[in-house]
């Protein structure tokens, strides 16, 4: 058989028709196509190729293009829309970030982060090992690390300001920090209590307990007392007045009351002068008044909520709650030990400090500093 072919008058596609075919749709446009009559009446001719010929249009061809261009209209009306939609709300949340300063938020527990800064390094505003944070009255951030002897300080939005250098290569592991109101810095590394001018690092004198050195914790309160623990051959609780001179010692004060041996105690006040000290051995908090009066144990009570793991550190807010760092959890407390609630932060704080205003300043085990605004949060504890 034979086969023909000329060109689509629609298109231009190639058609192919056998002998005696007298139409052909097309497959390209869906023409319905009249075989012109030169081919299908020359048998035995070759194969010729005829343009410019007489057609049927197929009207449902044209009402189909016209229906997809419709439809095409419409879906890039959608398309449009959609990409307006999303770029709106892009810039919203944009504007958002920019005016609300609380631009992330602390893991799970929606506290809110107001300013992050640092992470390991050598640089101003970088730390190696930061282990101590306190914060003075102006808000200067003091942060120091555990084995340089370098104190960084840095304004209340973490702008580095300058820096300074403590002890000598063979006293200066820092074990502990407190800031009073007036910017003096209290340190206790090579096991001594100093107080140095928290802006220059000026030296300005030393506290001593009356058998030395063995100093473990300091904190500094409302009134510019100063509480230390020392435990060098015993757990005693220390407090100096403003002046310098020592007004109450609490000989074996957590060994006294448990009956266990104590090595290891960190100790911070609240507004009233209570002290709370925990004893690490001993795995417990232990209140005393400003008197020195032993007045609770707690935060050892089995499987009960409030049960302590491995604190980190401590501090008081300015309605006397106890809050702890365990873990990547924060440990609530009311001023009597009575457990309030735990937060969960997703990460773990080596050192906190609070503020009268409800900002918590902490610093993380990858050497960040951060500050939590708990203001709304302590309303509702």
């Amino acid at each position: 058989m034979r086969i023909r072919e000329f060109d689509c008058p629609s298109c231009g596609a190639s058609l192919r028709i056998k002998q005696n075919q007298m139409t052909v749709a097309c497959p390209y446009c869906g023409s319905s196509v009249i075989v012109p009559s030169e081919l299908f009446s020359g048998k035995g001719k070759e194969p010729q190729k005829i343009t410019g010929l007489p057609i049927t249009l197929n009207t449902s061809h044209i009402g189909k293009t016209f229906s997809r261009m419709i439809l095409s209209i419409v879906l890039l009306t959608m398309l449009t829309g959609v990409a307006v939609f999303f770029f709106a709300m892009k810039t919203r949340s944009v504007i958002e970030s920019v005016e609300d300063p609380f631009k992330t938020t602390a893991g799970s527990s929606g506290l809110p982060v107001v300013l992050e800064f640092g992470g390991t390094g050598m640089g101003a505003g970088l730390f190696q090992n930061a282990r101590c944070i306190a914060v003075d009255a102006n808000e200067h951030i003091f942060i120091g690390e555990f084995d340089t002897g370098r104190i960084q300080v840095f304004d209340k939005n973490g702008i580095y300001i300058t820096q300074w250098s403590f002890g000598n290569q063979d006293d200066h592991y820092l074990q502990s920090m407190a800031a009073s109101r007036n910017g003096e810095l209290y340190l206790i590394y090579g096991s001594e209590l100093f107080v140095h001018d928290g802006m220059t690092g000026e030296l300005l004198g030393s506290m001593l307990h009356p058998d030395g050195w063995g100093f473990d914790d300091v904190d500094v309160c409302v009134d510019g007392s100063v509480v230390a623990s020392w435990c060098k051959h015993s757990d005693d609780i220390i407090r100096f007045s403003p002046e310098g001179r020592i007004d109450l010692l609490l000989e074996e004060a957590i060994s006294g009351q448990s009956g266990d041996s104590e090595l290891s105690t960190d100790v911070t006040v609240d507004g009233m002068g209570n002290i709370f000290a925990y004893g690490s051995f001993n795995e417990s908090f232990f209140k005393f008044s400003p008197d020195g009066r032993f007045l609770n144990r707690f935060g050892s009570d089995g499987d009960r909520p409030g049960q302590l793991t491995s604190p980190s550190c401590i501090c008081t807010d300015p309605q006397g709650r106890l809050w702890v760092s365990d873990f990547t959890d924060l440990i609530i407390f009311d001023n009597d030990g009575l457990y309030l609630e735990t937060i969960d932060l997703d990460y773990n704080i080596y050192d906190m400090v609070m503020r009268d205003n409800y900002q918590l300043y902490g610093i993380t085990v990858d050497d960040m500093i951060i500050q939590l605004d708990l203001s709304e949060y302590a309303k509702e504890l």
